[in-house]
């Protein structure tokens, strides 16, 4: 088997479900994905790297700028610039689709939680949903033919794995949960850092779950006889699914689900849903 890109290595060990989502992809557009997946850790990944805000505008920056040169195929030295210049010109990703993503993305950098889930769905779309139209545009796809199972298949990705990170993003002391349910649930989302070591998340997370749960089966709905093609950039939904069930399993509590994993379950989704040909 031949050793993996940087790009490819770097989806694998901090976005695995798109990366097994990514193998079920033609030889010819994976490294592609991988790319623009890898462009999208990078900028997801500034909030929690940087000590101060406009450190993370200055990252944010270097990526605005970066765009025409990758878009005209003289990227900077970078390891993942570098491929993606390539991606983006192979797919003919519209610059606008590029800055939207980093644009959006600067709103981690604001550390105010979303007001209401209503705005929490909002930046999902933005960010998670943009990054499957891309997809799909290397896959050979256009995405407005895909729109009514873009936003809540993107959505649904997002809110899941916003529920399983909770644990997380409590420990760390950052959260950026609904303020509104963060209330209901007795719990200041500016003082994450002060929130009880267990704290009771459920006022919380069932609300996002029944979300997520709801924009699923939407997206599958409309996503009913979909080219196989375009397949590999909604296969991140399949294990959002499975997720879910296991949140629900667990009443809703991510970090009893958190001490059980899916495990082998996960290929064995993607590999069966990519088998059926559905998402």
């Amino acid at each position: 088997m031949a050793a993996l890109s940087y790009c490819a290595r770097q989806v694998r060990d901090f976005d695995n479900d798109r990366f097994l989502s990514g193998l079920f992809a033609a030889d010819h557009v994976r490294e592609d994905l991988f790319a623009l997946y890898a462009f999208n850790l990078e900028l997801s990944k500034i909030r929690e790297t940087v000590s101060e805000p406009l450190i993370g505008r200055m990252r944010l920056q270097f990526w605005r700028d970066a765009v025409p040169p990758l878009l005209q195929g003289t990227p900077p030295a970078h390891a993942v610039a570098e491929p993606l210049s390539q991606s983006v010109r192979r797919a003919a990703i519209p610059e606008t689709e590029l800055t939207a993503l980093i644009d959006a993305r600067e709103t981690d950098l604001d550390d105010v939680p979303p007001r209401d889930l209503s705005a929490l769905e909002d930046y999902a779309a933005r960010t998670s949903s943009s990054v499957m139209a891309m997809a799909l545009r290397i896959l050979g796809e256009d995405p407005d033919d895909y729109g009514d199972v873009l936003r809540p298949a993107g959505i649904a990705v997002a809110l899941g794995g916003l529920v399983r990170a909770i644990p997380y993003q409590a420990s760390t002391g950052r959260v950026t949960l609904p303020a509104d349910l963060c209330a209901k649930a007795g719990l200041d989302p500016a003082q994450a850092h002060q929130w009880p070591q267990n704290p009771d998340v459920r006022e919380i997370s069932v609300p996002l779950l029944h979300a997520a749960n709801d924009h699923l089966l939407r997206a599958r709905a409309a996503g009913r006889g979909m080219p196989r093609a375009a397949l590999p950039a909604f296969l991140p939904l399949s294990l959002t699914a499975l997720y879910l069930k296991g949140l629900e399993r667990c009443g809703a509590d991510p970090a009893r689900y958190a001490a059980r994993p899916p495990g082998v379950r996960r290929p064995l989704t993607v590999f069966w849903r990519s088998m059926l040909g559905s998402i």
